[in-house]
Formats: structure tokens, sequence, C-alpha cells
């Protein structure tokens, strides 16, 4: 759900994806980090899907308290700037060509990996028509 910086429900979809990129950097599961705080997997899911826009400050608190991020974190804008048109540079471990992909092309692929238990970042065949190596991510603190 994409809601208009000048709607007040903005910032419930700012605090989801901090939740959720943050609650991904550990590790963790929603379930765990349900278990963690002592709420609900539904409580989780609902912050993380923008359509739960009835949690107190307290449990953001207690989420960024656990998460061992600062509270200010949970609010900060950087949704503007996951909009652009970053990229990720991939390299061929066999003949060195290097591919750019964008960045949230590889975070949704890196997603539907998840669902399946593969945490790793995507790889692809080369790009290089004279090659058949697979391309790899240079950078993966990119994520």
């Amino acid at each position: 759900m994409n809601f208009n910086k000048n709607d007040e429900n903005y910032i419930y979809e700012v605090i989801s994806k901090n939740i959720k990129k943050y609650r991904k950097l550990k590790g963790w599961t929603q379930q765990e980090l349900a278990d963690k705080i002592n709420y609900s997997l539904s409580f989780i899911r609902g912050i993380e899907s923008s359509y739960l826009h009835t949690f107190s400050l307290g449990a953001l608190w207690r989420i960024s308290q656990v998460l061992e991020v600062d509270f200010n974190k949970l609010c900060e804008d950087n949704l503007a700037s996951n909009i652009k048109s970053k990229s990720i540079v991939y390299k061929c471990a066999k003949c060195g060509t290097e591919t750019k992909f964008p960045t949230q092309l590889i975070k949704n692929l890196k997603e539907l990996n998840e669902t399946s238990g593969n945490n790793n970042l995507p790889s692809f065949n080369c790009t290089n028509d004279n090659c058949d190596g697979r391309i790899f991510p240079l950078n993966t603190m990119d994520f």
C-alpha cells in the first residue's frame, strides 16, 4: 500500500518499512520478533503490511529496543530515497562482465527466494553472449 506524503497514513508506511528492514537485518522472522516483544504474529504482520494503524508509541519503543535500533530510526523517511532508480552491480565470476540491475528488482527477487527458504541474493546467467558463467552482486551490503 502506498500513501501520498500529504496523507497522515504515510508515517505508518514509513514505520512499517523500517521495522521490516531492521528485522531482516537481524535475520529474524516476523514470528521471532513477535516472540521477543511478547506480541502476536498478526500484530507484527499488521504493522509491516501498513494495514495496522492503531499501535502505540510504547509498542514502537519496545520494538526499537528489541531490534537495538534508535527509536528515531523507525520514523526516518527513507522511502523517497528508495524510490530513486538506484542499481546494484553484478559481476560475472568467469569473464568479469559487469551488469547493473535496478535495486528494487533484486529486492523483490530476494523476497521471492526467501519464501522458498533461500536467503541468498539472486544470481543470473552472464549477460555476455560468449560466456556461460554466473553473475553475482559485487556489494551485498546494499541489502
